[in-house]
């Protein structure tokens, strides 16, 4: 198997160069989508008959949701190329991944509980695993961040974040099965089909379908933009990047 172009991706000037060209295309899609979203789930999706208006506030809480678990993944995998290949490029994806996440989770936490504030009455509950988990995964995200601030070595700094990502993705399968697991007040996954109605109803699931893939798009072009910095600054004694300052 020829694995150059796994080589050629992960150099920092490769990647810029890549990037360079996708750039334009992910965030003109991510607009489109955010648009057709956003107003899709403030204007057009009716009331359900038991939660009212409030499915709109689960459009963006899904969709934020879902992506948040996406994080750890991304880190587990950049850090275990980083272990095995210390390939730099996937030292900053893990690097500039982690304040990402902590902010995904954060979003997630605070919509559920908006939204749980009126259709549970409360805006906590401490017995909930999923909440819990969630909370916990914010944390872990946080702890990441921290680590790698509190290292001086860049390489030990790696190799640390790389492991606790990699069990960080425990938590993650927490996350995901707990509303199978245990009796959590956090309602379980709901199946959708095209004659249901509410919020297992296409009404719901078409408008949270096109905001998922808003929301991936906005991880995969803040990520981007996030690890081109990272490159520049890293790389910034490099001649291509003094070439490219020089001409910008």
């Amino acid at each position: 198997m020829n694995w150059t172009w796994f080589h050629k991706l992960g150099s920092p000037k490769s990647f810029y160069a890549i990037t360079s060209r996708w750039l334009p295309w992910l965030i003109a899609a991510m607009g489109a989508f955010l648009v057709v979203g956003v107003l899709w789930a403030l204007l057009f999706i009716p009331p359900d008959y038991q939660q009212g208006y409030t499915t709109r506030i689960l459009v963006v809480h899904v969709a934020v949701a879902g992506t948040s678990l996406a994080f750890f993944p991304i880190m587990a995998v950049a850090g275990t190329i980083t272990l095995v290949w210390r390939m730099k490029l996937a030292d900053m994806v893990a690097k500039n991944a982690a304040p990402l996440g902590a902010w995904f989770s954060f979003v997630t936490l605070a919509t559920g509980s908006l939204w749980g504030s009126v259709m549970w009455g409360t805006w906590w509950e401490w017995t909930d695993a999923r909440l819990v988990s969630m909370l916990f995964q914010f944390f872990l995200l946080l702890s990441v961040v921290a680590l790698r601030s509190a290292i001086e070595d860049n390489d030990k700094a790696a190799r640390a974040c790389a492991l606790l990502s990699i069990v960080g993705c425990i938590n993650v399968v927490i996350i995901k099965y707990s509303v199978e697991w245990w009796n959590v007040l956090h309602q379980p996954n709901s199946p959708v089909g095209m004659s249901n109605s509410g919020a297992n109803g296409p009404e719901f699931w078409l408008p949270t379908l096109v905001m998922i893939v808003a929301v991936y798009l906005f991880l995969a072009v803040s990520l981007i933009l996030a690890t081109r910095n990272e490159i520049l600054q890293r790389e910034r004694k490099a001649q291509w990047v003094q070439d490219l300052v020089a001409s910008s």
